[in-house]
């Protein structure tokens, strides 16, 4: 059974902050639930959370609080997406360039083994697997 308080002091109001730490430390994810501070103190969600301090600590414990991005602060990470993207567009393309010379290459010692290019386009062979299950349908 609730005990009903007829107000939250601001006494009161510092030991419910200090007693959502302590749930939240308490708990295994680290959060806190408002059941289970109106459980701990027998005021409602809406007394508990229409006082400022209370649901500030709340929604810091909790990780619900929205910060404010200035449009300063959305610039540099934008920034810092670009210069990312930029860095591996350069790694990609100088992968792709080892794979040309890579190709030149093959292709230049495969003409030299006599291999035509009918030889180097043609499919590979099935595996044994798939001979054999080819063979277990007939």
């Amino acid at each position: 059974m609730r005990d009903k308080q007829a107000r939250i002091t601001p006494e009161r109001e510092k030991e419910i902050c200090d007693l959502i730490v302590l749930l939240a430390s308490r708990a295994t994810n680290g959060k806190v639930t408002w059941a289970q501070l109106e459980d701990a103190t027998g005021f409602t969600r809406q007394a508990l959370s229409a006082r400022e301090q209370i649901a500030e600590t709340y929604q810091s414990i909790n990780g619900t609080k929205k910060t404010i991005v200035t449009a300063e602060q959305k610039l540099e990470e934008l920034k810092a997406k670009l210069a990312k993207k930029e860095e591996e567009c350069k790694r990609l393309s100088e992968t792709l360039a080892e794979y040309d010379q890579k190709y030149v290459r093959w292709l230049y010692n495969a003409t030299n083994a006599n291999l035509t290019v009918d030889q180097l386009n043609a499919p590979l062979p099935d595996s044994m697997k798939t001979t054999a299950r080819k063979g277990n349908k007939k």
